[in-house]
């Protein structure tokens, strides 16, 4: 520890100081502010800006030309979303200052390719940060409330929240993190702590009752699994922690459970009579937000409606379908109808609905491609550290991505942080993986 931070004080700019220590800091303030994580996001993005005036740095980015213009290709999808919004006053800010995040991860990507330390910088950061949440966590579950005085929630079940308060975010934050994580552990060759760290985050993720983040939890567990060299002592152990888990607590298990197939239409129940006997991906709610979407889509094909636009075009459908003048769900015979929120709920209706079908593909591309470069890694059985690694952050990219599930609002500031947040470290590794393979 005391060499590396030598090394943060000798070896380095002013600007790379700054950078540094915004960058370490931002996992904690992405669980504790939204304000202060989007702030340190933004002044990183500054910071490369000034980085780019420099000749000397300007190599770095020139070794990921194509991933930068694969960026400026989508950003040029989301200002055409722009021009054409719905609703321009509540695009522009969110459309217009997209470009942010990408910086932010280009100015990740420059530390870990300038500076052979960062990776354990980076690493310490996330040690600190899981450290004090797990911490916090387990109080707050003891307890009744965490270190800040936040107390459990209830929806009706019990469940913990951390730092995020009333929000229900702890279990997104830890699963999107997890692979990132991981990854790291493997690339320092700290990888037999990894089922310690999946334990630990498993049993925090079930405790914080979200669905989605429980799933995706099963996601990572599955890939694991198929890389993993003893897989019968894995699926026993893993097997029988999950059985304790669930049977340890009825509530949870019913929300998990039973709420899931009652809403899903396969468990009857007062509540949800005007399911009329229909068994559905999603449940009702859900199908309903997604019909919508595509019917937006539908209008707005090639240039979407606009980011964050979807509640104000989804009551001006509403609208017509009070006055009998929209007949485009009748056929479906399943009593869907246009059900508005600030967003679809889901990732790739989202896109759809809000910046088109060329988004769509874009992002979908980014999906497929993960899983390709795993199952290439899965039937070639190279196991190694740094193939790993990155196999890992595949994973994290996947779940990111993951298509068939609920999900938060993708345009949403702390969720684009969050998923953009691994990738400057992906973008390094990927160059890593491609000079390994030349050699």
């Amino acid at each position: 520890m005391k060499i590396i931070f030598n090394q943060f004080l000798s070896k380095t700019n002013i600007l790379d100081k700054l950078l540094i220590s915004l960058i370490f800091l931002f996992p904690l303030f992405l669980s504790l502010s939204i304000f202060l994580a989007d702030l340190f996001a933004s002044i990183s993005a500054l910071i490369v800006i000034a980085l780019l005036f420099f000749k000397e740095n300007k190599k770095y980015f020139f070794q990921i030309k194509s991933e930068i213009n694969f960026f400026l290709i989508f950003y040029f999808i989301v200002l055409i979303s722009l021009l054409f919004s719905k609703s321009l006053d509540k695009s522009f800010l969110p459309s217009f200052f997209y470009f942010r995040y990408f910086l932010f991860i280009l100015g990740i990507y420059y530390l870990f390719k300038k500076h052979n330390f960062f990776i354990n910088i980076f690493f310490y950061s996330l040690i600190f940060t899981f450290s004090i949440i797990t911490i916090d966590s387990f109080i707050q579950f003891l307890m009744g409330y965490n270190l800040l005085g936040y107390k459990t929630g209830l929806d009706p079940t019990p469940y913990l929240t951390s730092f995020f308060d009333d929000e229900k975010k702890l279990g997104s934050y830890l699963i999107r993190l997890m692979p990132l994580f991981l990854s790291l552990l493997y690339m320092l060759n700290l990888k037999k702590f990894s089922p310690i760290i999946i334990l630990i985050f498993g049993v925090i993720i079930f405790l914080s009752s979200e669905r989605t983040a429980l799933f995706l939890l099963f996601v990572l567990l599955l890939f694991y699994f198929l890389i993993n060299k003893k897989k019968i002592k894995f699926l026993i152990i893993s097997s029988l922690v999950i059985f304790i888990v669930f049977i340890s607590n009825d509530k949870l298990r019913y929300k998990y459970l039973d709420y899931t197939l009652q809403q899903l239409g396969f468990i009857k129940t007062s509540w949800n009579q005007n399911y009329e006997d229909k068994k559905r991906f999603f449940s009702k709610e859900h199908e309903d937000l997604a019909l919508t979407s595509l019917i937006i889509f539908k209008d707005n094909f090639f240039k979407g409606s606009g980011i964050k636009t979807f509640y104000e075009v989804c009551n001006l459908y509403k609208l017509k379908e009070e006055e009998n003048k929209l007949d485009y769900l009748k056929f479906l015979n399943r009593n869907n109808k246009i059900t508005c929120s600030t967003h679809p709920h889901n990732t790739y209706l989202q896109i759809l609905s809000e910046i088109g079908i060329f988004g769509f593909f874009m992002i979908f591309f980014l999906f497929l491609r993960a899983l390709y470069e795993n199952i290439k890694i899965i039937f070639k059985k190279n196991f190694s550290n740094l193939i790993m690694s990155y196999y890992l952050l595949n994973v994290g990219i996947i779940i990111n991505l993951f298509p068939l599930i609920p999900s938060g609002n993708f345009f949403n500031n702390w969720m684009s942080l969050i998923m953009f947040y691994p990738l400057g470290y992906l973008l390094y590794m990927h160059k890593e993986i491609k000079r390994e393979n030349v050699k």
